[in-house]
C-alpha cells in the first residue's frame, strides 16, 4: 500500500481535492486547506489518485469540514461533498464551473446559481446491484470490498426508500430475480412524477421506463428557467420554429406558446409521445449520434416555408453533441440554450458555438445535491456580425 503527503489547493470540478504538494495529485472527501495522508488507489500519466480513510489520516482539517450524515460515506464513491455543508458545496461547484468558464465568458458575466430546495430524499431512481453467489445486495464503490448497503443511502425519496426497505426485509430482492439467468445484475426501483408508486424493473436499460429528472423538484426549477429564457428572447416573435434536441418527451420545450416545436429524439417505435403528436409538438424519431443528423434533421424541415429555426436547444447526454458544427453551420439558429450535465464536454462544444454566437447568461442548477454533479445551462445569441453577414 503506497502513501501519499498532501495540501490541498482547491476543489476540482469531480469534487476532488487538487494537491501540488509534492506532484499533482487528487485526493478524495478533503477540502482546500487541508493537510495529511492519502492512500493512492490509482496511478495514471504521472498523475496520482488517493483517498483518506477518515478524519485520522488528516494532520490539518479545514473549519469547514463536517461529520457526514451519511455511515458509508468514506467507503461509497456516490456522493463527493458531505464532509462540508451545503453552503461549501455550492461554491465549490460555482468555483470549479467559472474555473472552467472563466476565458470564455464576457467579463461582467457572473454565473446565476439555483440551490436545491432539500439536500437529501430527493432522488426518484436508484440502482441497486445484487450477487447471488456472495448473497450480496447493494451499491458499488471501487473504495469498498463489496456492495453498500443502499439502505442507508441519505438521497432516494421517501417513497422510493420504502421500497428498498421492504426488498433488503428478509432478503426479498432474491424474489423477483431470475436465478438461472443472473447470477449477477442490478435492480432499478423508480419512480416518475405523475405516477402514485414507485416501480422495479431487474435487469432492464438504465430508466428503461422513460426519462426523467432524477430529482423532481429541480427538474421543475430548470424546466420553468428554460421556459422563462424563451419567453425573454422568443415569444414575441411570430410562430418561432424551435427545435428541441435530445427532447425525449419534450418537457423543456413543452410550455413554449406561440411556436412550432420539432422535438428530436431515438425513440422506440410504440412509444406514446412519438404516436401521439401534441399541438404544438411534433416529434421526430432520430439517433442524434448516427452519422450525419443534420442531413436527416434538414430532410424534416423540407416543408417548411422558413426552415432556418429560430431556437435551437441542446440537451445531450454526458457525450456532449456530436457534429456540433454541422449544427451550427447548417442550422444557423438565432439563439441556442444548451443544456448539460458535463462541464468538460460542456466547455468543448461551447469552444466551437462562441465562434459565431456570443454567450447572453450561464445559469448552474443543482439537480444533484451532495454528489459533484449539476446541471448547467447556457443562452447564445448569433453575434450581430453573422446576423448582418
Amino acid at each position: 500500500m503506497e502513501n501519499i503527503n498532501f495540501k490541498i489547493d482547491h476543489i476540482d470540478p469531480l469534487g476532488q481535492g487538487v494537491s501540488k504538494e509534492d506532484q499533482i495529485s487528487f485526493i478524495e472527501k478533503t477540502l482546500p486547506g487541508e493537510k495529511g495522508t492519502a492512500e493512492v488507489y490509482r496511478k495514471a500519466k504521472g498523475v496520482i489518485f488517493g483517498k483518506i480513510l477518515s478524519t485520522d489520516d488528516l494532520a490539518e482539517k479545514s473549519a469547514h469540514r463536517v461529520t457526514p450524515e451519511c455511515p458509508h460515506y468514506y467507503e461509497c464513491r456516490g456522493c463527493q461533498y458531505l464532509h462540508t455543508d451545503y453552503s461549501n458545496e455550492i461554491k465549490f461547484k460555482t468555483q470549479s464551473l467559472e474555473r472552467m468558464f472563466n476565458k470564455l465568458l464576457p467579463e461582467s458575466l457572473k454565473i446565476k446559481v439555483h440551490p436545491a430546495e432539500k439536500r437529501f430524499g430527493y432522488r426518484n431512481r436508484v440502482q441497486i446491484h445484487y450477487d447471488l453467489e456472495t448473497n450480496d445486495f447493494g451499491l458499488i464503490s471501487s473504495f469498498s470490498k463489496g456492495l453498500i448497503d443502499a439502505s442507508k443511502c441519505l438521497l432516494p425519496s421517501e417513497s422510493i426508500n420504502t421500497v428498498l426497505k421492504n426488498l433488503y426485509s428478509n432478503g426479498k430482492w432474491k424474489e423477483i430475480i431470475n436465478k438461472e439467468d443472473n447470477k449477477q445484475g442490478y435492480i432499478e426501483v423508480y419512480q416518475k412524477p405523475d405516477e402514485t408508486d414507485p416501480k422495479i424493473s431487474v435487469n432492464k436499460p438504465y430508466a428503461e421506463g422513460g426519462f426523467t429528472q432524477v430529482n423532481d423538484s429541480m427538474g421543475v426549477v430548470l424546466t420553468d428557467l428554460v421556459t422563462k429564457m424563451y419567453k425573454k428572447y422568443m415569444e414575441n416573435s411570430n410562430k418561432p420554429l424551435v427545435l428541441d434536441f435530445f427532447g425525449g418527451n419534450g418537457n423543456l420545450s413543452k410550455d413554449f406558446k406561440n411556436a412550432n416545436i420539432k422535438v428530436y429524439d431515438l425513440y422506440i417505435e410504440n412509444e406514446t409521445n412519438v404516436e401521439i403528436q401534441k399541438e404544438n409538438q411534433h416529434y421526430i424519431n432520430i439517433d442524434l449520434y448516427k452519422k450525419d443528423p443534420v442531413k436527416q434533421i434538414k430532410n424534416s424541415l423540407k416543408n417548411i416555408e422558413l426552415p432556418i429555426p429560430d431556437l435551437v436547444i441542446f440537451d445531450p447526454p454526458r457525450a456532449g453533441v456530436k457534429f456540433i458544427d454541422s449544427y451550427i453551420r447548417y442550422l444557423d439558429a438565432s439563439y441556442i440554450f444548451y443544456i448539460s450535465c458535463d462541464p468538460a464536454t460542456l466547455r468543448r462544444d461551447t469552444m466551437k458555438i462562441i465562434k459565431n454566437y456570443d454567450i447572453l447568461n450561464i445559469h448552474l442548477i443543482d439537480l444533484f445535491p451532495g454528489t459533484r454533479h449539476f446541471e448547467t445551462l447556457i443562452v447564445f445569441r448569433k453575434s450581430d456580425f453573422f446576423l448582418s453577414s
